[in-house]
């Protein structure tokens, strides 16, 4: 009996740690206007404005599996308390390991309306949620802006629409103090027109560049670039040079370690957008900043996509998610894009893995290291993989074969069990039929 205990445990063991791997090993589906954040290894991305996940927390691993196209390493870690979309999310605290939510809606009225905006706190490594109690004057319910973070744990928010009336446009400017909980009213002295659905980049230097958008219903021309200085808290117009970039709101951009701004996608106010500059790219190295618009190339390109997200791990642009362009328009909010992208920032080329392309100048089989910062991380190394094999099927596959060895194991066990005992009896009850003779 002791052994059936055993070998129902075994068992009971085995079920569980299979479903906890087959937990880890899925893919999410297509969502749009989500949040997307990189800490150490992990890319989070939280929310969607689709409501099947507006309070999902999901990260890709950048490290522990190659960064591929064809089997990403999805997890999924612990929801929103909150319903998420069309916000924000940054790294902050005191060890650089917590993500901050700046959102609109409140747990406290049932996921409703909250007239300030609203701040969430997620601990990275203890997996848990909370309201942090933030003293300061808190900015007025809004949706649609930016926010970014510097490495000094303060966070730049700027722009949006207040909400839910979504009629008045802001251009003030508020910085989240996460080391001491605190929020601070930034300068609006020479402030830019009031935007939605721009971007914004930090650089090295501490300037932060807001490209795009709109301003009342009205495009911006991607020329004319607003910057705040996060160093004297001052802001400044600069007048991009070189190539001719098309207008565009809900586009996507990061900043790449040698310096460039890449944008990608977006939508045209005026009309359909010109597919030709999906990918166009803002060199911040030389002055006056100098544009210059990128042809597609490569494997696995990309679609015409806005309303997504793209962030930086080495040298390469990670493009995930977001609706996609049909019918001369992105109105078909059911036309979502569920597959991430790879852009090589060095060649500017579609790459479908990050191992070594040919004639590459530099060697690509590099890793992500425990930087939190989603700006403009380091990279070190990348742990080289033989090949894209290697992935969430394989892993998925090494689980079925132990429980197949497994089973056989036991089954054997069991019945060689089976075979003793009555070898035992039969042995005993001999012995007594000789001793009655």
């Amino acid at each position: 009996m002791n052994f059936l205990k055993n070998y129902i445990f075994l068992w009971l063991t085995i079920i569980l740690v299979w479903t906890a791997a087959s937990a880890e090993g899925f893919t999410p589906p297509g969502r749009f206007r989500q949040s997307s954040v990189l800490v150490g290894n992990r890319l989070y991305f939280f929310g969607s404005q689709n409501t099947a996940e507006q309070q999902n927390n999901i990260y890709l691993d950048v490290t522990l599996s190659m960064l591929n196209t064809t089997n990403p390493s999805w997890s999924m870690s612990i929801s929103i308390p909150a319903v998420f979309q069309l916000a924000s999310a940054c790294v902050g605290g005191h060890n650089k390991n917590t993500i901050y939510l700046l959102d609109h809606f409140n747990t406290n009225t049932n996921n409703g309306d909250s007239n300030n905006t609203v701040v969430y706190a997620f601990d990275t490594l203890a997996a848990t949620w909370s309201t942090p109690i933030i003293s300061g004057p808190i900015p007025p319910s809004r949706q649609q802006f930016q926010a970014v973070n510097d490495t000094n744990g303060k966070i730049y928010m700027f722009g949006g629409v207040k909400y839910p009336n979504l009629v008045n446009e802001f251009n003030d400017i508020y910085i989240l103090d996460t080391l001491i909980l605190a929020w601070i009213q930034g300068s609006n002295v020479n402030a830019p027109t009031p935007r939605i659905d721009f971007t914004a980049t930090l650089l090295n230097n501490g300037l932060i560049l807001y490209i795009g958008g709109s301003t009342n219903g009205s495009p911006i021309y991607m020329s004319e670039i607003p910057t705040y200085n996060t160093n004297n808290n001052s802001w400044n117009t600069t007048i991009a040079t070189g190539d001719t970039v098309n207008s565009r709101i809900c586009h996507t951009a990061v900043l790449s370690p040698d310096g460039h701004i890449v944008i990608y996608g977006g939508s045209n106010l005026l009309g359909p957008i010109n597919q030709s500059q999906n990918l166009a790219v803002l060199d911040t190295t030389v002055n006056p900043y100098q544009w210059s618009i990128k042809p597609i190339t490569g494997s696995n390109v990309p679609p015409s996509l806005a309303y997504h997200s793209s962030d930086i791990v080495g040298n390469f642009m990670i493009l995930a998610f977001g609706v996609k362009y049909a019918n001369n328009s992105f109105n078909n909010l059911s036309n979502v894009n569920s597959n991430i992208y790879l852009l090589d920032t060095r060649s500017y080329t579609w790459v479908t893995s990050t191992s070594t392309l040919p004639n590459s100048p530099h060697p690509q089989n590099q890793t992500v290291p425990n930087s939190p910062h989603p700006q403009n991380p380091t990279v070190t190394q990348i742990q080289t993989v033989v090949s894209d094999s290697l992935s969430t099927g394989v892993i998925v596959a090494i689980p079925l074969v132990l429980i197949a060895v497994l089973a056989i194991a036991g089954f054997a066990g069991y019945w060689y069990y089976k075979i003793k005992k009555q070898n035992n009896i039969i042995r005993v009850a001999g012995s007594k039929f000789d001793e009655s003779m």
